[in-house]
């Protein structure tokens, strides 16, 4: 009887200290959840060398790591595709260029801007070859010109255009891709085209020759949106990756090496072209401002009167800035 009573004794010992043990963990956990916002961020990107090198550090993984966050990256081809993969839901942070925004404004897609990288007009324009007889906007008159159709390439030709007092119908359009319009150009078939970059720099280098770049045309941009669901939901991860593209930024304008060669390796292009390309285009990225503001409004005010969105677009409203 006395055996048998030392073990039911210790038998309750046991099993006090397993509840007791139980509830300091459960009360842990909880403390846990209560300072941590669980849940997916899914990030969508193109090859730029903001998002490839903040994929590669790893850095939203360490510190939205620390507020529960998982990070997911989805890749894309067309700023377009990422405007409406977020629209739907598919993905909660991306970046795209300014006309591909607006082009999916336009188509009523739902997305707010949380960030921009500053203007860089220098940073597309017309080619013709080096021997061509083109030498002014004018000259392009009956003329096969090259661009992608629904983008900042045709917005910037029919800004051109504009200024010399020509419209479209006073060229010959040609509606390619960048990879198509690329052949077409070298080998002869059209004789200019209007590109951005990294074709820009890559054709100017190959025997091309600049007409004219955006400059006093047109403000090019980049822009970093989210929906307008998670930034309410989640406000501090989109104020944190912002944080982080601006860490990585400054380390690109500091030294664009390690970049230039991951776009490098993405894209095929030379680490000599990239490095180039880089050193022209800052990437001190910024939480919207009046200015990121107007430009897009004026863009799109602009694409409006050229009747290339039927939509009238107040960017304002689509513009979110973090809370203190």
């Amino acid at each position: 009887m006395m055996k048998k009573r030392a073990v039911y004794i210790l038998m309750t010992l046991i099993l006090l200290v397993l509840v007791v043990s139980g509830c300091g963990e459960s009360k842990q956990t909880a403390g846990a959840s209560n300072t941590a916002e669980k849940g997916v961020l899914r990030i969508g990107y193109q090859k730029s060398a903001p998002m490839l090198l903040l994929k590669k550090k790893k850095l939203l993984e360490t510190n939205l790591g620390k507020l529960g966050y998982e990070v997911k990256w989805y890749e894309f081809n067309t700023g377009i595709a990422v405007a409406e993969a977020l629209s739907t839901g598919s993905i909660d942070f991306g970046g795209l260029g300014d006309s591909p925004s607006l082009f999916g404004k336009a188509r009523g897609l739902d997305f707010v801007y949380v960030a921009s990288e500053p203007s860089v007009p220098q940073s597309e324009g017309i080619l013709v070859k080096d021997s061509s007889s083109i030498q002014t906007i004018k000259d392009l008159k009956g003329k096969k010109v090259a661009f992608n159709k629904a983008s900042i390439s045709q917005y910037l030709l029919l800004k051109a255009l504009k200024s010399e007092g020509m419209t479209i119908d006073d060229v010959e359009p040609v509606y390619l891709n960048p990879p198509e319009a690329s052949i077409a150009f070298s080998q002869g078939q059209v004789d200019a085209w209007v590109t951005w970059e990294p074709y820009f720099t890559t054709t100017a280098n190959q025997g091309g020759r600049v007409l004219v770049n955006g400059t006093n045309f047109v403000s090019l941009r980049s822009f970093y949106i989210s929906s307008n669901a998670f930034t309410k939901e989640h406000p501090k991860a989109i104020k944190q990756v912002v944080l982080e593209l601006q860490k990585i930024g400054k380390e690109i304008n500091e030294n664009p090496s390690e970049a230039a060669e991951l776009v490098s390796e993405a894209t095929k292009i030379p680490v000599s072209t990239w490095k180039e390309i880089l050193s022209k285009k800052p990437a001190d990225i910024q939480f919207m401002d009046e200015q990121a503001v107007r430009d897009l409004q004026t863009q799109a005010d602009d694409l409006l009167e050229m009747k290339l969105i039927g939509t009238k677009i107040q960017v304002a409203k689509s513009a979110w800035t973090p809370t203190k």
